[in-house]
């Protein structure tokens, strides 16, 4: 009995190392102390206090940079640049074609013939016919183009990008840039080109035809007298003057 109480105490320290079961030797020793059959799982323990926070994870990736502002609206296009001077005036019209010769007058009756005088000298040569009117100017040349418009004034500076948005977990984008503000007008154009020299204007109507002078009787050769062919001469002039052919 002195060796199963031996190994009741030796049973006893494995049991509580966590052994269930230790041979006697020799067999059959104790078999009152011989381990049975494992029984049933206890039941679970109640659940252990809840451990401490864990430290915090590191920071999220930064979020996608905001979306770009709008392209600011363009700027207002320059004035107009002043019109360009008038063409030159294009030269007159030639003059007009002189008017036809007035027909000749009917011949007068023959008068009785005169006693055979003395020739008379040979009469002065006519003067030249004047010149017919000159023809109206011609119309002035057309208004040379306008000059081209001004350059168009320089697109606005884009409006500034977005702010970030916050860190931490990729969050949504950051919001859009403001709208840049309208860029500053385009300078003045320059002043377009003087315009071409108009066409020449076309060549002026011809003038009116010439009104005929009166006529004046023939005088017959050999019988005129001086005084006869002065008068006959002086008629013809006065009657140029009077048709306008002969100036004053």
């Amino acid at each position: 009995m002195a060796d199963c109480a031996e190994n009741m105490n030796i049973i006893s320290g494995m049991q509580a190392n966590g052994l269930t079961r230790y041979p006697c030797s020799p067999q059959p020793c104790c078999p009152s102390l011989i381990a049975g059959p494992t029984g049933p799982m206890g039941p679970i323990g109640p659940a252990g206090a809840p451990g401490p926070t864990g430290p915090t994870g590191p920071t999220g990736a930064m979020g996608p940079a905001g979306a770009t502002g709008a392209t600011g609206a363009t700027g207002v296009p320059g004035p107009t640049g002043p019109t360009g001077p008038a063409g030159a005036v294009g030269p007159a019209g030639p003059a007009g074609a002189t008017g036809a010769t007035g027909a000749p007058g009917p011949t007068g009756p023959t008068g009785p013939a005169g006693a055979v005088g003395p020739a008379g000298p040979v009469g002065a040569t006519g003067a030249t016919g004047v010149p017919g009117p000159t023809g109206p100017t011609g119309p002035a040349g057309a208004v040379g183009p306008a000059g081209p418009a001004g350059a168009t004034g320089a697109t606005g500076a884009p409006g500034p990008t977005g702010p970030t948005g916050p860190a931490g977990a990729v969050g949504p984008a950051g919001p859009a840039g403001a709208t840049g503000a309208t860029g500053v007008t385009g300078p003045t154009g320059p002043t377009g080109p003087a315009g071409a020299a108009g066409p020449t204007g076309p060549t002026g109507p011809a003038g009116p035809a010439a009104t005929p002078a009166a006529a004046v009787a023939d005088l017959t050769a050999g019988t005129a007298t001086p005084e006869e062919i002065a008068t006959q001469f002086n008629t013809l002039l006065a009657n140029l003057r009077a048709a306008g052919l002969l100036a004053t």
